[in-house]
């Protein structure tokens, strides 16, 4: 200091002192975040790992938003399925009981209940999550079933003139299991393509393909219609075919429950793998951010005594500014 003139002091002064309040600045922000402020200089410039690192938690991020949105969906697709198993259940008892029902009011009404299973089961089929369709296959941007009231119309014209239980049952099986009948065509209005498997980890798919065409499905509504169009006004069939009607139409329904149970198992099934990988991806992702830290993290005990060193250096500095800025002929004078 003492080889340089006033001019240059003061600038050597003002340099050091913003040396000094970048250098609390880092500190402060070393001591806050728990890691280095410059990461190259802390690894000597070799981030490979850290690169690798950061690239690993990047991914097991993707993997943790494709296993809320594989939770998500299988959570209501298993939820629809109850509710569909646990209405069907109930209108296959009540239909099985209709041999020993003498009174046709009572008949009327047990068809009526049909139809009213038959319009919920189609809806909870059309149901979305997050806007999406969750039993159209890969055409998710619409309801992949139509209304029961347009089933039971084309139905209507199908057994028009029909009077045995053996000629309806045979239309109702062409019109909802040969390939391009009624049902394909005119009923089912989603995709015959599944969903593209859900990557939920490195080497774990789940793959929702259920669909609303599965023949389980066509199998219950064809029960439930069976029943609802034994009551139906315009075609007025007679009290023995209506009755036997309501009969198959219980058995036929009673049949779909195991095949519907065992859809649900697999369904479970699949939510515990989705489960179980969401932990085993929560436990990596922690792991990897341990060791993250371990890299550039920061003793807190000296990243603190640093700071406190500079605080320091800083107030020395504005005293040594002080008393160089008082120094002249005329203070000494006085």
């Amino acid at each position: 200091m003492r080889s340089i003139g006033d001019m240059a002091q003061a600038l050597v002064l003002r340099n050091r002192n913003v040396q000094i309040r970048q250098q609390i600045d880092r500190l402060g922000l070393e001591l806050s975040t728990g890691v280095v402020a410059d990461k190259a200089r802390h690894l000597s410039g070799d981030l490979t790992a850290l690169a690798a690192m950061d690239r690993s938690l990047s991914v097991l991020d993707g993997f943790r938003i494709a296993t809320t949105e594989a939770a998500q969906t299988t959570g209501v697709m298993q939820t629809t399925l109850g509710a569909i198993q646990t209405r069907t259940e109930d209108v296959s008892v009540t239909l099985l009981q209709t041999d020993i029902m003498v009174s046709e009011s009572l008949r009327s009404t047990v068809a009526k209940d049909a139809l009213s299973a038959l319009t919920s089961v189609m809806s909870d089929l059309n149901r979305t999550t997050s806007g999406r369709s969750l039993f159209g296959g890969t055409a998710t941007d619409r309801a992949p079933l139509g209304t029961s009231d347009t089933l039971i119309a084309d139905l209507r014209g199908l057994l028009a003139g029909e009077t045995t239980l053996a000629d309806i049952e045979a239309q109702l099986d062409a019109w909802f299991d040969t390939p391009g009948g009624g049902f394909e065509t005119q009923t089912y209005q989603g995709s015959t393509t599944n969903l593209a498997p859900l990557q939920l980890g490195p080497s774990e798919r789940a793959a929702l393909d259920v669909r609303a065409d599965d023949q389980v499905f066509r199998d219950m509504i064809r029960g439930l219609a069976l029943a609802a169009m034994s009551d139906d006004d315009i075609l007025d069939f007679d009290q023995g075919l209506r009755a036997e009607m309501l009969a198959s139409a219980g058995n036929q329904l009673l049949q779909t429950q195991v095949p519907l149970t065992e859809l649900r198992a697999g369904l479970g099934a699949l939510e515990a793998r989705i489960e179980e990988t969401v932990t085993r991806n929560a436990a990596e992702t922690t792991a990897t951010r341990l060791a993250r830290l371990d890299l550039i993290a920061v003793d807190p005990y000296e990243t603190a005594t640093q700071l406190e060193n500079a605080q320091l250096q800083l107030e020395s500095l504005y005293t040594v500014t002080a008393r160089a800025a008082r120094l002249s002929f005329t203070e000494y004078m006085r």
